[in-house]
């Protein structure tokens, strides 16, 4: 499981390397400023790690890191509909002319923010940056919760954390949406009972403007209706007379051509509707008449219906339905008591909820923390700091989404001397001992199937540095470790050791290659000893290789 293989092509001084990973402990090794820190580099930028330009030439870059998944991160993959086998490839493409970056798993393309969240299940990096990390209080819940196996449960309290303050969010915004509701309930009442005084219809508006204009050319409209019926059917020599004796001229000439049967009929039928014509206008003029009492009234009503538009900027048929809208709002103003009531409740039942499940988060870290302090201190005693005291101390505060604790982690490094917070008190050599003893006790624990060190061996030396290089033995029988290292009290417990090197000549290349046998005991002899290796240096990195085989 974990990283199988690294290829980088065109990253600063690495043109093209590529480097496999063995099951165990994998050691790389080099001189100072040899571009051990471009390994790191690199794979930081294969894991989704944000990039800076400004120190990238202009080539091309790509890093393509393969790897054994375990089956959490398969069937996540399996989720995004990325094909997963047992094998992963992950290829980081950079174009620094560009500023471009690509992220790709198994050739799909993904956000580099979802790899680096992605490959933290996969990979899992350790270096200075990791020991600021020890020394923020806040990341110790996240060890003892690890540990203690309560990440789940710790899940369940962000989620029912999370639901609390959305009903919060929730039950604000209606309170607020109630109280503007209120305050223009008043204005909305009085609204509704001048639409409703106003008695409205729609198409109102309409037919008193027609009635209006009726009344007020009464006589005119009269006149022009006597008219009609006079040339029709009343007057002298009218239409229907006409008419009358041209249908009389065509029935004499059809008895002669009954062709003229079809044009008879035609004016025959125009002689009928000349009478309906006649009757419908005679009634209608029978329906007419002047009402001045009536004109000034409607005059009245169009005016008052035309203040009521100038004064709420709507059409008559708007103001209708405007009834409707104010009636509905109306109503949820007088359920706003009851919505409030029953947000309550829900948010009440929710806050008793969280509290009870990070109450019982709480007791199960008070549980799990005695079994983590002995375990760390056990560590700590084993790595030279034989009077240390390892403590983890929990106190009540608000609830959040990690629960109701603040975990802070203690430590006394000698006799009768109070625990006192990482931050006051560990040196780099003694931080550095402490993470080492948390990765051991969390290593039993971690599903993460790769560690990576980086300068774990800062501020250490001599029979520390060994006992270190055996607890790193010991993790890499569980966990595929890839350990950036300068001693050789460490070096000598490898699976397979990688060293680095500088080649300059009209420009400067980063090489990585495995070494075996002689080449082996070389380089452990220039650890020990620098460029001018002695016989004496020698013959001291055969006698540590064999304390490293022995382990």
């Amino acid at each position: 499981m974990g990283i199988t293989s690294l290829r980088v092509k065109n990253y600063i001084f690495v043109k093209d390397l590529e480097i496999e990973f063995h099951p165990g402990l994998n050691i790389i090794t080099g001189e100072t400023g040899a571009g051990k820190s471009l390994i790191i580099g690199s794979l930081n930028l294969a894991l989704g790690e944000r990039v800076d330009w400004s120190l990238l030439p202009e080539k091309k870059i790509e890093i393509v890191l393969t790897l054994e998944p375990p089956e959490e991160s398969k069937k996540i993959l399996e989720e995004l509909g990325i094909e997963s086998d047992e094998e992963l490839i992950i290829r980081r493409v950079l174009e620094p002319a560009q500023k471009k970056s690509r992220s790709y798993i198994n050739s799909v393309q993904v956000p580099a923010g979802f790899l680096k969240e992605f490959t933290s299940l996969l990979v899992e990096l350790h270096g200075q940056h990791s020991h600021q990390i020890l020394l923020d209080p806040r990341t110790h819940v996240d060890f003892l919760d690890n540990y203690g196996g309560l990440m789940k449960l710790r899940n369940e309290v962000k989620e029912i954390f999370l639901k609390v303050k959305t009903l919060q969010d929730e039950l604000h915004a209606l309170k607020k949406e109630a109280d503007e509701a209120r305050e223009k309930e008043e204005f909305l009442r009085y609204k509704l009972n001048e639409l409703k005084k106003a008695e409205l219809k729609k198409g109102e508006e309409q037919e008193i403007e027609e009635r209006v204009r009726v009344l007020s050319n009464f006589e005119k409209l009269e006149a022009s209706i006597k008219e009609v019926l006079d040339e029709l059917y009343e007057g002298e020599e009218t239409v229907y007379d006409k008419l009358s004796r041209l249908l009389h001229t065509l029935e004499e000439g059809e008895k002669i051509d009954s062709r003229l049967k079809t044009e008879r009929e035609v004016i025959a039928s125009l002689l009928t509707e000349i009478e309906e014509l006649w009757r419908s206008l005679l009634e209608y003029k029978k329906g007419l008449y002047y009402d001045p009492v009536e004109l000034e009234t409607l005059r009245n009503r169009l005016t008052f219906l035309n203040q009521l538009k100038a004064k709420y900027r709507k059409t008559i048929e708007e103001l209708v339905e405007e009834i409707n809208i104010i009636k509905n709002t109306l109503n949820e103003i007088e359920s706003f008591d009851e919505r409030i009531e029953q947000k309550e409740k829900e948010l009440k039942e929710a806050e008793q909820k969280l509290h009870e499940k990070a109450s019982l988060l709480s007791e199960k870290r008070k549980k799990v923390k005695k079994s983590l302090e002995k375990q760390i201190t056990s560590e700590l005693h084993t790595l030279g700091m034989e009077k240390a005291r390892f403590e983890i101390i929990i106190n009540k505060r608000e609830i959040d989404e990690k629960g109701m604790d603040d975990v802070e982690f203690y430590i006394s490094t000698n006799p009768g001397e109070p625990p006192k917070p990482l931050n006051k008190i560990v040196s780099g050599g003694e931080l550095s001992r402490v993470m080492l003893a948390i990765k051991t006790v969390l290593s039993e624990v971690d599903k993460v199937p790769t560690l990576v060190f980086d300068e774990a061996d800062a501020g250490i030396g001599g029979k520390i540095a060994e006992i270190v290089g055996k607890k790193m033995k010991k993790i890499s029988k569980r966990r595929k470790l890839i350990v950036i290292n300068h001693l050789p009290q460490i070096a000598i417990f490898w699976d397979r050791h990688f060293v680095v090197e500088k080649i300059m000549d009209k420009t400067t290349i980063i090489t990585m290659r495995e070494v075996h046998g002689e080449e082996r005991v070389r380089e452990i002899a220039r650890m020990l000893a620098g460029e001018k290796i002695s016989d004496s240096s020698i013959k001291y990195a055969r006698e540590l290789l064999k304390i490293g085989e022995g382990a």
